[in-house]
């Protein structure tokens, strides 16, 4: 393919088709940019930005100061800096600023001097995706019983018997009508050193069967959601071996060299990284398996950091929402325990100076939440939920899900009776979130 802008050859970018884009295709020379198949375009072919907004800045946890770079695509910054998993940031513009990379602005400029003046402005052509059928549309058309986005969405029942039930138990019966004093709390470590911490699951919507409704406290679109509220998992089947997330790969070398020096400092202090911890970071399925499907979220590693808590103590960061409201923390209790943490802070850099409404200098909080008991859990409940908000989209059919997607979206179906117990024929009575 020839670009249409300057004429020069242009290469495809070898990532596997999505459905946001199947194929991304690049100007070796002006960088003109044409994308195939996206939701609205058979071709989309942005026209020309100024170079001050046209790039996106950099990021990677491989490299320090990521976003004083330009990202040109390929995993490479304008200045030819290549980190195997460099993409543009999720949210922020790289352009003409104090601490920007010279180099990097150097070859803005020269990329934007190779678009001719007259094919800037309304000369590039976008081609619009054919209008497609929908069902609904044809005459007679009666919704399915379980088409997913129903509020009375009809489940199918979910396998039962040795070996075949899902990680969801079922429904738990709410807080006690006098809930003890530790009702909302969880703590990590043991005795009088364990830290105390209030819990919660920061989530998103489901479709209409658990509403974003923007009641109690909230980190932009994610929610705190008591943990009575939602599906309680078997704690005692998460072992650190993603088992349920099917082949996790072999580690990647460019992966264990992010979390070697972190486990290297924890080592001087007596602690050590999870299993499941190291597994979702380095390992070739598994890393940013929670970006893919995560509604902008991406994986940042970075510590291991004082905790704010107890200073014995450390955390790393490893997930953050595109905006940085919520950042997610494994922390590590100086007694060896540990567990999956949030914050609206991010700890690895000086808070911004904030202002109150009368003007007065506020010290941003440095509060942090209990939201999981191990990565592998936190993984498994936000994959699980990533996907079923997706499906919801899709209006999909509830058959055709995945079992364990189906026993966690009956939690929220009243009546549905798709609530299993456990991967065990034991009791299940045992401690759960």
């Amino acid at each position: 393919m020839h670009c249409d802008v300057c004429e020069h050859e242009m290469t495809t970018w070898d990532r596997p088709p999505s459905r946001w884009c199947r194929e991304f295709w690049l100007c070796t020379w002006c960088h003109a940019v044409t994308l195939i198949g996206t939701p609205d375009h058979e071709a989309y072919r942005p026209d020309h930005s100024p170079w001050d907004i046209r790039w996106e800045a950099a990021w990677t946890d491989m490299l320090p100061d990521a976003d004083r770079h330009a990202y040109g695509f390929l995993h490479r910054t304008l200045c030819g800096i290549e980190k195997p998993d460099m993409t543009g940031s999720q949210f922020g513009t790289w352009g003409d600023f104090l601490d920007a990379c010279p180099d990097c602005t150097a070859a803005a400029l020269a990329i934007d001097a190779r678009w001719p003046e007259e094919r800037r402005a309304g000369f590039r052509v976008s081609v619009p995706a054919a209008p497609r059928p929908r069902p609904e549309d044809q005459p007679g058309y009666v919704r399915p019983a379980d088409e997913l986005g129903r509020p009375d969405v009809r489940l199918p029942p979910t396998p039962t018997g040795p070996g075949r039930r899902t990680r969801v138990l079922t429904a738990s019966p709410g807080p006690p009508a006098h809930a003890p004093a530790e009702y909302g709390f969880r703590r990590i470590g043991d005795g009088p050193a364990a830290v105390r911490l209030p819990a919660f699951w920061a989530g998103c919507g489901i479709g209409p069967y658990r509403p974003y409704d923007k009641q109690g406290r909230t980190f932009a679109w994610f929610r705190a959601y008591p943990l009575d509220t939602i599906p309680p998992l078997d704690e005692e089947s998460f072992v650190g071996d993603f088992a349920w997330f099917g082949d996790t790969g072999d580690p990647l070398d460019h992966r264990t060299a992010v979390t070697d020096p972190i486990a290297a400092e924890l080592a001087a202090v007596g602690l050590t990284l999870p299993a499941d911890f190291l597994a979702l970071i380095t390992r070739a399925n598994l890393h940013r398996c929670l970006d893919r499907e995560g509604g902008g979220c991406w994986t940042d590693v970075a510590g291991p950091l004082p905790s704010p808590v107890d200073p014995a103590d450390r955390m790393v960061l490893f997930f953050r929402d595109q905006q940085s409201c919520v950042l997610w923390y494994l922390y590590l209790h100086h007694d060896g325990q540990s567990g999956v943490v949030c914050s609206a802070r991010d700890f690895t850099r000086e808070p911004e100076p904030c202002h109150g409404p009368d003007g007065e200098i506020v010290t941003p909080g440095r509060e942090i939440f209990w939201t999981a008991p191990s990565v592998e859990h936190f993984a498994y409940r936000f994959l699980t939920e990533a996907r079923l908000a997706a499906a919801i989209h899709d209006r999909a059919r509830a058959g055709e899900l995945d079992p364990e997607l189906v026993a966690y979206l009956a939690h929220y179906v009243p009546g549905s009776g798709s609530g299993t117990d456990s991967l065990t024929d034991g009791p299940t009575d045992r401690r759960t979130d």
